[in-house]
């Protein structure tokens, strides 16, 4: 949907972007300084609690360092505000538009018995004001304002083609059916339904907001996608229902009682011989000891990310195999490996 920025929110998304990039050039600066004082990876701890207890202080003691972290506090604090001070402009202009997208071939069910899970509850992830529905139009504010104004730019278009390398590792050639769970506001299952025109396509997520922009997106773009408001630990699917069942970015936001409760039944739901596809952050057995410090001091300690520590500290393929799947790979991709992905494949005769 086209429509137009006024001159205060252009400024403000560009002074966003531009912290946010000029400042990190002090992250490569004070990690120098800290090599020149004496740190050595090798002699660091490799468990992250630890990381955080002998790493911190001697970052946090650094003028540069916390400049850096001031920067990237404020980011993360401020934008989802500013993302919906900018909505609050345009609303007169983009609003008739985002109310006629609700109708066309995509379908969206909601669900108003949901009992979201505890961990749901009490975050904003990111950092992001507001949550996930803290705004009557917060799928806008966050899939176009955030992902696609602010976020994408700052990483180079880095994100969407990320996201649908993940997609592109499914190992079937055109399966017929495809659940995304945790589909947010629709972004990676763009990318699904792109590399697989004639699947029938499927989402959910516990947002009602995310889903409606990504029913906006799916009628804009005349697709059929059926999206419905679920727990992915308990869709309300059938068994045996679908070819693939996908998720992205979610795995890292939730504990990992859910992963395991998201994985049994993403194995109840697929068809003997479907695979289950999971892209998320890299993990942190990847890093050495001290860019394993920096991943979680920025995303566990001052990311608001919670479960981000539980999660990549885990091993996903090992879960998959815990309930039920036959098979099961958890790797990195490319020669950054980055994201991870877990593909785990459901039996022939598990039924």
């Amino acid at each position: 949907m086209d429509y137009t920025l006024p001159q205060r929110g252009r400024a403000a998304i560009d002074f966003l972007a531009d912290l946010r990039n000029l400042s990190n050039r002090f992250e490569q600066s004070t990690d120098q300084a800290a090599f020149d004082g004496g740190l050595n990876s090798d002699d660091l701890p490799e468990d992250p609690a630890q990381l955080q207890e002998v790493v911190t202080p001697l970052m946090e003691n650094n003028h540069e360092f916390r400049v850096l972290r001031m920067c990237r506090d404020w980011t993360l604090e401020e934008h989802g505000q500013i993302a919906m001070d900018i909505f609050e402009e345009i609303r007169a202009e983009v609003e008739p538009g985002l109310k006629a997208l609700q109708n066309g071939p995509a379908t969206l069910e909601y669900d108003e018995n949901l009992k979201p899970p505890k961990y749901w509850d009490g975050y904003e992830f990111h950092k992001s004001a507001g949550g996930w529905d803290g705004h009557d139009y917060m799928g806008f504010v966050h899939g176009e304002l955030i992902h696609r104004r602010m976020v994408n730019p700052t990483f180079a278009g880095m994100v969407y083609a990320v996201r649908k390398s993940v997609a592109d590792v499914v190992p079937l050639e055109n399966p017929a059916k495809i659940l995304d769970v945790g589909c947010c506001s629709g972004q990676f299952t763009q990318g699904v339904a792109e590399l697989f025109p004639d699947s029938e396509i499927w989402g959910c997520d516990l947002s009602p907001k995310q889903l409606e922009q990504a029913q906006r997106y799916a009628n804009e773009n005349n697709l059929e996608w059926r999206l419905f408001q679920a727990d992915g630990a308990d869709t309300g699917r059938a068994d045996n229902e679908f070819d693939v069942v996908t998720s992205y970015a979610m795995f890292h936001e939730i504990p990992i009682s859910a992963s395991l409760d998201n994985l049994k039944e993403y194995l109840r739901i697929l068809k003997p011989g479907g695979y289950a596809v999971v892209g998320d952050v890299k993990a942190y057995h990847t890093f050495n000891n001290y860019n394993r410090w920096k991943a979680d001091y920025w995303n566990q300690v001052h990311g608001g990310d919670p479960f981000w520590r539980e999660y990549a500290s885990t091993n996903l393929a090992d879960l998959a195999l815990q309930v039920g799947f036959d098979e099961a790979e958890w790797k990195g991709l490319g020669e950054g490996e980055y994201p991870f992905v877990l593909i785990a494949r459901k039996g022939d005769n598990n039924e």
